[in-house]
């Protein structure tokens, strides 16, 4: 199966990693308090719906996140590096048009759609607090992206291609800002948005499908 380029980049990304988890150990020898902040969240993200097959419009998928970020200087103004994982599931009955006989003619059909996508990041991240009770924070980088998409359709007795299932793994950007509200030196809650910049090519299927678009979360964050 043809691989497309940003699927040979994943190595490359998993390389910088390490080497950005290695050199954090010791890029920086000032003391910082707190240098660990976490969210934990819920959200949601869309994605177009490219099949022309389909009825309807975008999909609206639910979205799980972790993330930490790392302060390598602390204050009014502070920088680091950030990593984390999203994971977006979600099960969709829509109308779809079939082939119908060997005449040419096609007839509709209910189909469950179901998606699994899980996206890991990593990247840089810069944030000013300007009260005690208060941060703002924006971060950027690359990611890694997997996604599975199965279809389940209507069928009679002796159809043996109902459910198609594929998944793939691809490559990407992100960028994303957000706002931390603490009600104490280590708990609060959180807010933000995140743009993403991928696509996952379902080669069997539906073909490249562009996983990229506007994401809001809000969850809890925490100093540890």
């Amino acid at each position: 199966m043809k691989r497309s380029a940003l699927t040979r980049a994943c190595p490359v990304l998993f390389i910088g990693l390490f080497f950005a988890i290695v050199w954090s150990e010791d890029a920086c020898s000032q003391e910082v308090e707190a240098p660990l902040i976490g969210h934990a969240y819920y959200g949601q993200m869309v994605i177009e719906n490219d099949d022309p097959n389909v009825d309807g419009g975008s999909y609206d998928i639910n979205l799980f996140g972790v993330d930490v970020q790392k302060r390598l200087r602390s204050g009014l103004l502070s920088y680091g590096y950030e990593t984390g994982a999203l994971l977006s599931v979600e099960t969709e009955d829509r109308r779809a048009r079939a082939a119908a006989g060997g005449g040419g003619g096609s007839l509709a059909v209910a189909v469950s759609f179901n998606f699994v996508l899980v996206d890991y990041f990593v990247g840089g991240f810069v944030g000013i607090a300007p009260a005690d009770w208060l941060r703002l924070y924006a971060g950027a980088g690359p990611l890694l992206i997997w996604g599975s998409r199965e279809t389940e359709r209507e069928a009679s007795a002796d159809d043996d291609d109902a459910t198609q299932s594929e998944s793939e793994l691809g490559a990407g950007v992100y960028v994303r800002a957000g706002l931390d509200i603490l009600f104490t030196d280590i708990f609060g809650i959180s807010a933000g948005v995140r743009f993403s910049e991928t696509s996952l090519s379902f080669e069997e299927t539906v073909g490249q499908v562009d996983v990229d678009g506007w994401q809001y979360y809000g969850g809890i964050s925490f100093k540890f």
